[in-house]
């Protein structure tokens, strides 16, 4: 993960947490922790869907994590 992309998750998630100002739901909020506690990785699936449902509206600030892979590796190689 680069430094950027590393800063775009930080200013996705402050920009959508600064907005949230709805009373909490006490039990939806227990479900939710309880899911996330069973399955350490949906934190991290949510977050990537949101970010894409955002869409593209300033590619630097909403910009996907580069999967480092070795398909692109190899594209590029032909390419050459």
């Amino acid at each position: 993960m680069t430094r950027q992309e590393h800063k775009n998750i930080l200013t996705f998630l402050d920009t959508v947490l600064k907005g949230a100002h709805r009373p909490l739901d006490i039990e939806a909020d227990a479900i939710i922790r309880a899911y996330f506690k069973r399955n350490p990785d949906a934190a991290y699936c949510l977050t990537m869907m949101a970010m894409e449902l955002a869409g593209p509206r300033d590619l630097e600030t909403h910009a996907k994590p580069k999967r480092r892979g070795w398909l692109p590796m190899l594209m590029r190689s032909r390419q050459a």
